[in-house]
Order: C-alpha cells, then structure tokens, then sequence
C-alpha cells in the first residue's frame, strides 16, 4: 500500500469527530422531541382539568342557588296569610318583602282556582287570569319547577333591560287550613340570576384564561353565553358528552372553525326538581389555553440547540485533543515510511498509554523488522482503547444532562401547578382552609380573612380548633380527628354540614363547612370549604317565627298551640301535677262584626286577647285558634279549683265595656275547662275536644259562664 493512499483516507481523529457530533445530534434531537411531547400533553391535561373544575363550580353554584329557591317558595306557601288567601292587601305586602331581599324574583304572584291572579309584588297582573300558563296548569297538584322561557304577560310591564326578559318558574298549589285548594303560588326567578352567577365565576378567571361559560338546555338550546349563540341550538361534542357523563373535558371544534378546550358538568342530578337539568359547558381558546406551552416550547428549544452546539464543541475540542499525540507519531511514522530515517520517534508523555506507545515506538524503530507486528497490533489496542473512553466519556455527559434537564422541566412545572392552584384558591367565592393530620393551619386563603377575621400570617402554623371552633365544640372536634385517623370514618368527612363558628372577635356565625381529605405519603391534609349562611339561617328563623305567630293578636296560633299542648302534658307528667285547658270564644262577636264592620271585629279580638294575658299566670299559655276561638293551657295546678279561678278572673275582666274606635260594646265569654291528670290515659285531641264540649255547655247553659267537663277518663 502506498503512502499516498494512506494520507487520502481519513485520520482516526475525524472519525471521533464526526462519530461524537453525529451522536450528540442525534440524542439531543430525540430529548427535545420527547420533552416536547411530554410538556404538550401535560399542558393540554391541565388546561382541561382547570376548565373542567370551573365548569363543576358553576354547575354547583347553580344547583346551589336552585335549592335556595325551592326552599323560598317551600316556606313562602306555609305563611298563614298566603293559605288563608283572603287579605291580598297582607299578601302584596309579603311578596314585596321577598322581593326585597332576593331582587332575582323578576315576578311573586297568587293565582285564585279560576286562574285570576289575586295579589302580586307590585300589584303587577293582578286581576288578569294567567289560566293558560304553564306554571298555573303544572302546579295545581304538585310543585312544579319549569325551564328556561320568554316573558308572555310581563314582557311590557317589567322595567326596559339591556337583554330581554327571561324566566325560569316556581310554582306550588296552596292549600288552606281546612285543606281545601286554594290557588296557586308563582315565582318568576329572572335569567338575571345566572348572568350574576357565571360574572362571579369569571371575575377571578376571564382575565386571566378568557374563558366562556355557557348554559345549554336538553334540546340544545343555548340559554348563556356569548351573544351569538344565546337561544340558538349547538350540537358540539361536549354538549353531547355531557348528556351521557356528569362531568368531564375534551378537546373539540367550535362553530367558527377554531379549536377549543371544554369542560363540562351537568346541573340537576342531585336535587328535588329532576326535571330541569342544564349542561355547563367551560371552553378556552386552544391557542389561549396551550399559550404557556408554546412559550416553553419555543425555551426548550433554544435551550437544547445551545446545549447541542456547546457539547458538540467541547466533543470536537476532546477528541483533537485526545489525538493530538498519535497525529505527531503518525507524522513522525510517515517521514520515516518515505525514506527520511533522520526523523525520531518523539516521546509523548500526556498521558500513560501515549507515552507507553512513543517509548516502544522509539525502541521498535531499531528492531523495526524483528517487532513490526507487535507495534501494528499494539497501535490497533490503544485505538480501539481511546475510542472506548472517548465513548464511556460521551454516554455519561449525556446522561448527566439529560437528569439535569428532567429536574429543571420537572421543578417549573411544580412550581406553575401550585401557583395556578394558589390563584384559584385565593379568588374562591368561600373561604378555604387546608391543615394537617395534627389540626395545624397550613393554608388560609382571602375569603377566610374576611370571613373569620385572622390574617394568613396569623392563622397559618396555629391549630384550627383555638382559631374557629367554639370552646364547648373543641374537645368534640379533637375526638373526631383521632376517630377518623385511627378507622377512616368520620360523620364530617366529604359532607356538607351546617356548624358555628368563632370569629376572632369572639363573636359567632353560622356556616356551611364542606371538608374532604388527601391521604399523602407522610400523613393526611384535610381541606374545607366554609361560606357564610347568616342572611339564610335568619330568613329561615323569621319565616319559622311568622309560621307559629297569629298575625292579628301576636299570640301563638294554632300551629304552635298543637306544638306547646303535648309538651305541657309531658311536663305535667315529670313533675307530676295537673294541668288544665280553657276553651272559650266570644259571645256576641258575629253581631259586633255585622254592626259595625270587620275591623271593629278585629279590634274586639286584639283588646279581647291583651285582657286574656292579664287575667292568666305567666306560666299560662294563651293561644288563638281561629276567629273567636282562644285557648289557654294552665300549668301547675293543685285541683280543678285552681282552673276554676283562672276562669272566673277571665269573665270578670271581660264583662268591662270594650272601647272601640266606632263604639263601646259590651261582650262576654263562654268557657270550657278540661282537667288532666298525670298518667291519664288522653291524647291532645281528646283533651281539646272535652274542653270545646264543655264550652258548648257553658253556651247552652245561657253563656258568660264556665263549665268544666265532668266525664271520667280511663287511668
């Protein structure tokens, strides 16, 4: 072979170099796809799981605000004046105050059986026959709860509003107090309402994401969302995933042609009105949700190109230098190949195989016959040896990058995670608590500042029981976190429960606490949920008050009499003593009435009641039944004689004249008075049935006088 031949071939030192480039190309080339996949897919899996999370905030918001009012209408056909449905003066004026405090009731109106409205907030309707709505017709046997709809009636009576008027109604048949149908009970909860709950939703949201909500009917029928599609039919994917699935996401195509991810949940699965469910749909611009995976595309990629070129650079610059030592022995070898035998075998001693070589190849030369294979054969060993290295060296810088790289990707996505999730938090409409398994705060967000009073830095690292919990309850709450830690069951645990709780001024108020759990590698977090139900529990407490209260008299009316009979039976039996029921009404009322007019009536009857306090013990109960029936429950009695003087006081307080506005009147009072025994064998009924027989004997007998009931229970 010659030697020309030999120096047109490529040297061992371009071989490394291309070999090494080659491969750092290559492995950073499937790094950067593969990291590029991976960081789509996890982008587009959050993305959804985010719109997903709002769409079931809103769908429970919804849900939320529907049994609210259910309940409204629930308590408002309970109201005595609204089943007596004779005064719509007094009916008008509860429709207004419920108006009042919940503005979304667009129209509160009472439909007389003939379809006529009676009365109505405002007076809106009444007098028209409202026979062939739907909510009048549904409702005349059972509560009915109808969708999404125009205006009809009131479409020119409502104030002018940016959008048109639409409804959702409420209606319930009413039934008097003899059980006979009155009429029914409508409610008109304007669209208003979920317009107001979706802008609440997408205050903390829309800035950011610029995300749309939309509320579809089961027909498809877009009743919220953008202004090109409301009250037209959609048919996209997620509506129709979200028919079969309660919740879910999906990537799918929009009607302008532009991709979108969507969350969806479904409204209506957990309530008493199962005839009205809505689907909820969330969807983001693709481009706008896979924004922040675009920009760290476009950084993975100018990262790995810098990371190739300067492994590629240092891969150049090794293996020149690795080669450097055999290139002068190759020189030195070449010109003494050509005849020129002046030139030496140098001795390199950069590193020991090198020096190895050039010491052996400086003694060789003088043997070149004798030792020419054994150079040729060592010459191969150390080649193949210094591409051995040069690869071991070239696998563990690549390695060594690529863990580099993976720690880097997997901390920034740890970080933006919890700073989404902390952002949602803070702008959750109720407060947020997360604490460990020992009851220590580890998370607080804004709403539970302003709801309880403790600043974050304040109420994170103390213990949840000293900050929230009243003291008589902490010892309780302490038990139940053992209890659950120790078996997993706990009464709390993943359920919405209604509980006080302390504020930092000492003072407290009533919530509605929702605590779930994540089981973590070392312990537990448990979260909460809490939101004020203050303005509910108080409209709650004033519609149970007016239910038990005579609003003529203000005395207990015949609601609570039922209620406080069997419990002045069951204190006469623990004590023991006897107790007695008076029965009377007025004598002479109808006359008084006819004379001079029903508010002279109900005059009568509030001087008449205001006397029957005075005559009777503090301990007594008076009670109004109906009309000109009144009642009274004696307490602590020693004999019948006791009951009997309770009655004669009372006629001698009512045979006073009663000064009236139109005249002084002269009436009296026919009483009937019921004895019970402790151990007697009688029930309300039958004690109330003695006392109005022995009235009805004291009426015969010639009236203003008391007879008591002679007739002997079984004991």
């Amino acid at each position: 072979m010659s030697i020309k031949k030999l120096s047109s071939t490529l040297s061992l030192s371009s071989w490394v170099t291309i070999g090494v480039v080659l491969s750092v190309l290559i492995t950073t080339a499937s790094v950067l796809a593969l990291v590029d996949q991976f960081t789509r897919s996890y982008a587009r899996h959050e993305a959804e799981a985010r719109l997903n999370q709002l769409a079931w905030q809103m769908q429970d918001a919804l849900d939320r605000s529907m049994s609210e009012r259910y309940i409204d209408v629930k308590q408002l056909s309970q109201r005595p004046s609204i089943r007596e449905a004779k005064d719509p003066a007094r009916m008008r004026a509860v429709f207004n105050e419920l108006q009042r405090n919940v503005p979304n009731y667009a129209w509160i109106g009472f439909a007389t059986p003939d379809g006529n409205v009676l009365a109505a907030a405002n007076g809106l309707l009444e007098g028209q026959s409202v026979a062939q709505r739907p909510w009048y017709q549904k409702a005349q046997k059972d509560f009915f709860v109808g969708d999404y709809h125009p205006a009809v009636l009131l479409e020119k009576k409502l104030p002018v509003m940016t959008d048109p008027w639409r409804f959702v109604d409420i209606s319930t048949p009413i039934m008097g107090p003899d059980g006979q149908f009155q009429g029914v009970l409508g409610v008109h909860l304007s669209w208003t309402w979920a317009r107001d709950l979706a802008k609440k939703l997408l205050n903390p949201a829309n800035d950011r994401y610029d995300v749309e909500i939309m509320i579809v009917r089961e027909d498809g029928t877009v009743l919220l969302g953008p202004r090109e599609l409301e009250e037209k039919k959609i048919a996209s994917d997620s509506f129709k995933a979200s028919l079969r699935l309660p919740s879910g996401s999906m990537r799918e195509l929009g009607e302008d042609g532009q991709h979108y991810l969507t969350g969806f949940a479904r409204t209506g699965l957990n309530s008493e009105y199962t005839e009205m469910k809505w689907s909820v749909l969330v969807r983001q611009p693709e481009q706008v949700a896979m924004s922040g995976f675009k920009d760290l595309e476009r950084q993975v990629l100018f990262v790995g190109c810098i990371v190739g070129l300067l492994l590629m650079a240092l891969a150049f610059f090794m293996t020149r230098r690795l080669v450097a030592p055999m290139n002068a022995l190759s020189a030195a070898l070449e010109r003494r190949a050509t005849g020129d035998h002046s030139a030496e075998i140098p001795i390199v001693g950069t590193y020991y195989e090198i020096q190895l070589l050039s010491t052996t190849l400086s003694t060789m030369v003088q043997r070149e016959e004798n030792y020419l294979r054994e150079v040729r054969s060592l010459n191969e060993g150390l080649e193949q040896r210094v591409e051995d290295r040069t690869r071991r060296l070239h696998e563990t810088a690549i390695a060594l990058q690529q863990s580099l790289d993976n720690q880097r990707e997997n901390q920034i996505r740890l970080e933006e995670s919890e700073t989404e999730l902390r952002a949602i938090l803070q702008n959750a409409h109720d407060a947020f608590i997360a604490i460990d398994e020992d009851g220590m705060v580890l998370e607080w967000n804004r709403q539970a500042e302003q709801l309880l009073g403790w600043a974050h830095k304040e109420a994170v690292g103390k213990e949840l029981a000293e900050l929230i919990i009243p003291l008589e309850q902490r010892e309780l709450h302490r038990r139940g976190m053992i209890h659950f830690l120790n078996t997993g069951e706990g009464m709390v645990i993943n359920n919405r429960i209604e509980i006080n709780a302390l504020r930092r001024d000492g003072n407290e108020l009533p919530i509605e606490m929702t605590v779930g759990y994540v089981r973590r590698r070392a312990g537990h977090l448990f979260i909460a949920f809490l939101h004020d139900i203050t303005e509910r529990q108080a409209f709650r407490n004033s519609l149970q008050e007016m239910a038990l209260t005579d609003i003529l008299t203000g005395l207990p009316n015949r609601r609570a009499f039922t209620e406080k009979l069997p419990e002045a039976m069951a204190r006469a039996i623990r004590e023991p003593q006897q107790m007695g029921l008076l029965f009377m009404d007025v004598d002479g009322f109808k006359s008084i009435n006819d004379k001079y007019g029903h508010e002279a009536g109900d005059e009568l009857l509030v001087k008449f009641a205001e006397r029957l306090i005075d005559a009777v013990r503090e301990v007594d109960t008076v009670a109004r039944l109906a009309g000109d029936e009144f009642t009274v429950i004696l307490e602590r009695l020693h004999g019948p004689a006791d009951a009997m003087g309770v009655a004669e006081k009372i006629l001698v307080s009512m045979r006073r004249p009663f000064i009236l506005t139109a005249a002084t009147v002269n009436v009296s009072t026919s009483i009937g008075v019921a004895i019970y025994e402790p151990g007697q064998h009688i029930d309300q009924d039958a004690l109330v049935a003695q006392a109005d027989k022995a009235m009805y004997a004291a009426k015969r007998a010639g009236k203003n006088r008391v007879e008591w009931n002679t007739e002997e229970s079984s004991v």
